[in-house]
């Protein structure tokens, strides 16, 4: 996971926002396609900027250069932003975000996750979870993580209860987005249960737990 930087508009731009993109990945998303470069561009610059959410692109691991994040979530004039360069647009796998981000009650929330169809119920796109939530309690020393999805988005809160994550309950008619209404499951992880998941996903992601072919040999909810 690296942040978001200009060189990486155009992989973005093909792989994950351009018109000809899957729109399928959207679905349960606050962001749309973009109908052409210019439109796509003024927006990439703003999140490029954006220090809340906090933007991260997550890339193949040949690409992602050795980064050291520092407490940069909430924290004022600290830019730990670094530029990488992408061997190819296919390098790029999806995004994700800390928003929500209140340094002083230790608190951040994961967003804006878009994965492409290489990452879906990938081994990296556990790992790309797990660095993240690791940054959050370990380097952060917050408190408190949470994950929030729309009710309907079935594969998201699978996806938060299988990384540990706790459910909460159902925030009803919470907001509108793409002409409906949107129920808003939560759920979290606070910095006492960190522990206990931090050994659970290690023990998954371990080479050990997967074949010549890749194939996990055990399913994360049996670590």
């Amino acid at each position: 996971m690296v942040p978001l930087d200009a060189n990486q508009g155009n992989a973005f731009y093909e792989r994950i926002f351009g018109p000809h993109c899957d729109e399928a990945i959207m679905t349960y998303s606050t962001h749309d396609l973009y109908p052409d470069r210019p439109a796509f561009d003024s927006d990439f610059t703003s999140m490029i900027e954006s220090r809340d959410p906090l933007f991260f692109a997550i890339l193949r691991k040949p690409s992602a250069l050795e980064f050291g994040i520092g407490q940069s979530a909430g924290v004022k004039d600290v830019d730990t932003r670094k530029h990488v360069q992408l061997h190819d647009s296919s390098d790029l796998l999806g995004m994700y975000a800390l928003m929500r981000i209140r340094a002083d009650m230790g608190s951040v929330e994961m967003g804006h996750v878009i994965y492409t169809k290489d990452l879906q119920r990938s081994r990296q796109a556990t790992e790309a979870q797990y660095l993240m939530a690791r940054h959050v309690f370990e380097d952060l020393g917050y408190r408190r993580y949470e994950w929030k999805c729309d009710s309907l988005n079935a594969p998201s809160r699978a996806a938060a209860l299988r990384l540990g994550f706790k459910a909460e309950g159902r925030f009803r008619n919470d907001m509108v987005y793409k002409g409906r209404t949107r129920d808003t499951d939560w759920f979290s992880i606070l910095d006492s249960e960190w522990p206990a998941v931090k050994e659970r996903l290690e023990t998954w992601l371990d080479d050990a737990n997967f074949d010549e072919d890749g194939r996990q040999k055990r399913r994360l909810q049996d670590c």
